[in-house]
């Protein structure tokens, strides 16, 4: 049949049927096929193909109960002619249409082999030949699209998914050349949907078939359906594709998530060939954008999987689930776990970083939380991400809530024997409860801990509940074994916990009788945990624990062994459950486990050093950085300073502060750093052991240097958060930062810096005579919240008390810096040549303070730095009144100014910590800048304090004396930071979550420091009132109670006066430091004050004998107290001077009892405290 050219009528006709057809407007079909076939009767092809479809559109449109039979065999009697059609139309189009009307028969009739066979092979190539004959029609293109989802359906249906999925794909590259799809017409767009939808569907890389799909083409397909998506409006077709398309979306979230969980390569889309084409030195910042591009790419489809989610999901019923809603937030938690994982750094994440990530997932559970009734699962994701952004009293709402719903649910079953599916099982609710116990016990105080043993309570409690429920029914077998019904690991997690739990609050309890049997529970449930039948007997976290617990029990031996057990090569590879056990899926950090030895070689180190074995702890320690291997692996290389340098001399050298860790330290928590530093310090003290403190001092700059290394300049934290210095106090608004704490509220803000002026010797000197003699204005102390004042210890802590307030009086004291002159170069103390008098509120660190000073070993102290000690001109300036060099700097080198926009600095963006693996190591909780300040702070006046003791014992007292005021200027300027977010007596007192110290218990450490100082010179009254100090700021505090309380015991010996001679006050002040204002008053103030602290009834008035039966009977009874709390009940010090406080009371008996638990505690003393291990106490 010849190509016969039609009239205008008929062409009318044509394109009134082809619209017909592809409106769907299938009525219409008979008369235009009517008029066509009088108008033009040579296209009886054309006419018969659409009176098929039409009949074949009212079969599949009947119900299923009324398809008959006979309806289908008068389908099947279509099939002879429309084959004869097909071989003797010489249309192109029209032949085509046929075709696909005919596999579309033999797929209503449920015959797909045949619809296979009689559709094209190629769809792509059969319509560019058509195209090149003439442009294509509206229904030849709908054909298209509908020929290819038909013949990939059919191939679906016999099992042939990668046929299904090639003839997919197939007509993608033809569909992306069309100009536009939203001008197409209703059908095509609703039978491409449903081939995209299947070919997403299909393309799942998160479902495991027979061969695993390209992560590329699979990528490829989804990002067609968004592009789809985006043109036609969200969608066209009718409800009954809204599921559909929602499994769409989420199988493209599933691949995505499969690409980054596995990490396999990721192209983003139109930058396949820039990647494969780029040079080496592009490919490191090729990386990071391919990175952000991911995380783009996974929010989006993250978005609109979410909003579909939530718009078609209703609220369940109280006996329904969404289990949808529940999988969703699994998904989302687990991608989570990743990006905020070891393998992405903020900069990958793009704004916001890691917390933005966080905060972006607990939306996403808030959300989900409406579209569920009681979910556990919702819960317990709010209980983890709120915990790893430092939010603890939401994260612990959530867990309450949680709890709550699990023990009502446990009760009902346990009643009925009916398991409630909606529920979280056994093993998960154990795993969520002992990661509570194991923050708790990490970041909190004596509340959190109290906390902690009530958690591990209900934990018993839901054990035995487990073990003695039995299924309904008429067959009730006997009780089974509680290791039937929970996963092994699971009950091995939750001993450790439970056993955590009691360790830690055998350092909290008042009951001093108790705290053996809550130490000895505690190890029966450690060593439980590692019995082998619950698959778990090499844990580290719960071998440390245990090893920790034994240690403060004196079992040395039994501690030794476990220890060795922790470090034997059999816990290497053993566990692949986390910490917590919630979640592993195969996360690791690199050198993950040799990070978490780090603690448990300094606790070997400090177990040798209580068998006198020096030798051995030394290799130990040594043995904690040695495992690494190379020194540069850990602590970067020589080179690398960029991360503690400046960033002007970043900027010169070229060097990016943003790029990748140099080394495993900068990848490490500060937690971990910590410990490092820790174990310096050990190191440090068995050199004053073995060699004496004179070679221990030597060392002092390399712990600095240290510090340095893994903190970097504490000045810098310092500069952004206090006021510039300035004689005019800063407005209010330009005080402090608001930490971005939900849960915060906002005190009144306190102008603290004419208070911290009065109390700065330096500005004293530099305050002109005019203003000399004017009264420093006291800070008003507003109490915001006296009912939680102070949970932490069983004292109520006084407000803020005028302990600075006699400053003003006392006069610039220059310092001799003759001894300094005769040290070695070595010394910590140098004196500068030419800015010997420059001094700074922190002490500033070493240029070159890099990992090198600390990997060489002691015995190579000689080799340091020359300008190692320079920066800490604080210590051997002789001349205070320089410190105003500040402002002759250059402008751009200033603080900014008072009242500037940008004063105080934004905050920086905070890390979530995820569940950790076998061998990850999760970052902590990313804390407020003033809660990691405080830890830094801490940490640095521990140090401080500790070179002080060290300088003391080699008889170094002016450099002891420089290493006390660095102490105090650190403490002074921190408190100001404290009084800018609030300046209530709580916020002085409380410590806050995450390590670190109070306000209170810093300045006690510091006047306790001094107190000591001053007893090595002889100057006891003058020890006394810093002690007194101490004690008033820190009731608890052990060395401030111990000085004191042997002072007292003096006094009442008679072996020192009860008051002060002149000659003493006169060498009180002649040896007094130039910049500890707290000892230097007039003879009048000091004895006023001494007369004050007397205690008696009538104070100056009192008898004598009265006033040293006082200091007896107060004596008492601060060691009595002392020696019953968790701080001191096994420092010995405070023990034998308790005994010397019986002795002195002719309790004869008591005396002889508390010295022989004198012997048994130095017996089994370490060379340090067994808290010195790590931060985090029982939990790594």
């Amino acid at each position: 049949m010849g190509n016969t050219p039609e009239n205008e009528k008929a062409l009318r006709y044509i394109a009134q049927l082809d619209e017909a057809r592809c409106s769907g407007r299938w009525q219409d079909i008979p008369e235009l096929c009517r008029k066509i076939e009088k108008h033009a009767p040579h296209r009886r092809c054309l006419t018969l193909t659409a009176r098929s479809e039409a009949q074949i559109h009212a079969h599949s449109s009947q119900r299923p109960s009324t398809a008959a039979s006979t309806s289908s065999a008068g389908l099947s009697n279509i099939i002879p002619s429309l084959l004869s059609a097909i071989e003797e139309e010489d249309h192109a189009q029209d032949s085509f249409q046929a075709t696909v009307c005919l596999g579309w028969l033999h797929y209503v009739l449920n015959e797909p082999g045949l619809a296979v066979a009689r559709l094209p092979k190629d769809f792509a190539l059969t319509a560019s030949q058509m195209k090149n004959i003439g442009p294509l029609s509206g229904w030849t293109r709908v054909c298209i699209v509908k020929g290819a989802f038909l013949k990939g359906s059919s191939q679906d249906r016999t099992g042939l998914i990668d046929e299904a999925i090639e003839t997919y794909r197939s007509v993608i590259p033809w569909l992306s050349s069309l100009t536009s799809i939203s001008n197409e017409s209703s059908l095509f767009k609703s039978w491409i949907e449903r081939l995209l939808v299947r070919l997403c569907q299909l393309s799942d890389l998160s479902v495991k078939r027979g061969e695993p799909v390209d992560a590329e083409d699979a990528l490829y397909a989804y990002r067609y359906w968004a592009k789809y998506w985006e043109s036609t409006g969200k969608g066209v077709t009718g409800v009954d594709m809204a599921p559909h398309r929602r499994s769409a979306w989420k199988a493209y979230y599933d691949s995505l998530s499969e690409i980054l969980r596995h990490n396999l390569p990721y192209h983003p889309e139109n930058t396949t060939q820039n990647a494969t084409t780029a040079t080496e030195p592009e490919e490191k910042s090729i990386q990071p954008r391919e990175k952000l591009q991911q995380r783009a790419e996974l929010k989006r489809v993250e978005a609109v999987y979410e909003s579909l989610l939530l718009k078609e999901t209703h609220f369940p019923k109280a006996s329904e689930n969404n289990s949808e809603i529940e999988a969703w937030t699994d998904s989302v938690m687990n991608n989570w776990l990743y990006m905020c994982g070891p393998t992405w750094s903020d900069s990958d994440l793009g704004e916001g970083g890691k917390e933005a990530v966080g905060r972006g997932v607990l939306d996403i559970l808030y959300r989900a939380a409406t579209k569920t009734f009681h979910s556990t699962q919702v819960l317990r994701h709010l209980f983890t991400v709120h915990a790893s952004l430092a939010e603890f009293d939401l994260a612990f709402k959530a867990y309450d809530s949680y709890v709550e719903i699990i023990t009502r649910g446990k009760d009902r079953t346990e009643k009925s024997g009916e398991v409630d599916a909606g529920l979280d099982d056994d093993s998960t609710v154990l795993r969520t409860s002992a990661e509570a116990i194991r923050v708790l016990c990490r970041f909190g105080s004596r509340k959190e801990a109290a906390k902690a043993v009530e958690i591990g309570a209900q934990i018993e409690h839901w054990l035995e509940q487990i073990q003695n429920i039995r299924p309904s029914g008429p067959e009730t077998g006997p009780v089974r074994s509680i290791e039937t019904l929970v996963l092994p690991k699971a009950l091995s997690i939750a001993y450790s916990a439970i056993g955590i739990s009691q360790a830690h609050w055998a350092h909290h309890t008042y009951e001093a009788d108790a705290r053996r049997a809550i130490q000895s529970k505690a190890v029966q449930y450690l060593r439980k945990s590692v019995e082998p039948k619950f698959e778990d007997p090499h844990n580290i976290e719960a071998l440390y624990a245990l090893t920790l617990v034994l240690a403060e029990m004196r079992d040395v031996p039994g501690a030794i062994k476990v220890a060795k057990r922790a470090l034997s090569s059999a816990t290497k590879n053993d566990s692949t459950l986390s910490a917590d056990g919630v979640l592993s899926n195969g996360l690791k950090t690199e050198y993950g486990r040799e990070r978490k030895l780090i603690p448990m070689w300094h606790l070997l180190a400090l177990l040798l050093t209580a068998r006198s074995e020096y030798t051995a702890a030394e290799k130990a320690c040594e043995a904690a950085f040695e495992q690494f291997g190379d020194p540069a692996l850990l602590f970067g290389s020589e080179d690398d300073n960029a991360s503690y340098r400046s960033e002007h001399l970043n900027e010169l050298s070229g060097k990016n502060t943003q790029s990748s860790p140099q080394g495993i330290v900068d990848q490490m928590t500060s937690f971990e750093k910590t410990g490092i530093l820790q174990i310096k310090m050990t190191q440090l003290a068995l050199v004053e052991v073995v060699e004496g403190a004179g070679a221990a001092v030597d060392g002092c700059d390399e712990l600095l240097a240290l510090y340095a290394r893994l903190f970097g300049d504490p000045t810098a934290d310092q500069a952004q958060l206090q006021p510039p210095p300035t004689s005019v106090a800063p407005p209010k608004s330009a005080v402090g930062t608001i930490r971005n704490s939900i849960f915060r509220t906002r005190g009144s803000i306190r102008n603290s810096y004419p208070d911290k002026s009065t109390r700065d010797s330096s500005a004293t000197t530099l305050r002109p005579p005019t203003a000399a003699g004017q009264p420093a204005a006291a800070p008003a102390i507003q109490v915001t919240d006296e009912s939680g004042a102070d949970h932490a210890k069983h004292h109520v802590h006084l407000p803020h008390l005028p302990r600075h307030r006699h400053e003003d009086e006392k006069s610039g004291v220059t310092r001799t810096p003759s001894k300094l002159k005769k040290r070695s170069a070595n010394s910590l103390r140098r004196k500068a040549d030419s800015e010997a008098g420059t001094a700074s509120d922190v002490p500033g660190l070493p240029d070159a303070a890099n990992g090198s000073a600390f990997r060489n070993s002691i015995g190579s102290r000689g080799r340091r730095s020359s300008n190692a000690s320079s920066l800490r001109k604080s210590v051997d300036g002789h001349d205070r009144q320089l410190r105003s060099v500040a402002h002759n700097l250059p402008n751009s080198s200033e603080p900014p100014p008072v009242g500037h926009a940008k004063q105080p600095p934004k905050q920086d963006a905070r890390l979530p910590v995820p569940f950790p693996g076998a061998d990850y190591i999760p970052p902590s909780p990313r804390f407020s800048k003033l809660q990691s300040r405080r830890h830094r702070v801490t940490l640095l006046v521990d140090i401080w304090i500790f070179i002080s003791d060290l300088y003391l014992k080699a008889d170094m007292l002016e450099d002891s004396k420089g290493a006390v005021n660095e102490a105090f200027k650190l403490v002074e300027s921190f408190e100001a930071e404290v009084a800018q977010e609030g300046s209530s007596s709580k916020a002085f007192a409380d410590r806050g979550w995450g390590g670190g110290k109070s306000v209170e218990e810093l300045w006690a450490d510091s006047f306790a420091a001094r107190g000591q100082l001053l007893l090595a010179q002889s100057l006891k009254h003058e020890a006394r009132s810093e002690f007194e100090r101490a004690v008033m700021h820190y009731p608890d505090h052990p060395q401030a109670i111990v000085g004191l309380s042997n002072i007292l015991l003096d006094i009442y010996c008679q072996a020192v006066p009860l008051e002060p001679t002149q000659v003493s006050e006169e060498l009180a002040i002649s040896s007094s430091p130039s910049t500890s204002p707290a000892t230097e008053t007039t003879p009048s103030t000091q004895q006023q004050r001494l007369s004050s602290h007397t205690p008696s009834a009538e104070n100056q008035i009192s008898p004598p004998e009265l006033n040293r039966l006082a200091a007896r009977d107060r004596a008492f009874g601060l060691l009595s107290t002392l020696t019953k709390l968790g701080t001191g009940w096994d420092y010995s010090e405070a023990w034998y001077t308790l005994a010397r406080a019986y002795e002195e009371s002719n309790q004869l008996d008591k005396t002889k009892e508390v010295l022989w638990w004198c012997v048994e505690l130095e017996d089994t003393h370490p060379v340090r405290s067994w808290k010195n291990v790590t931060l985090g106490g029982l939990v790594l």
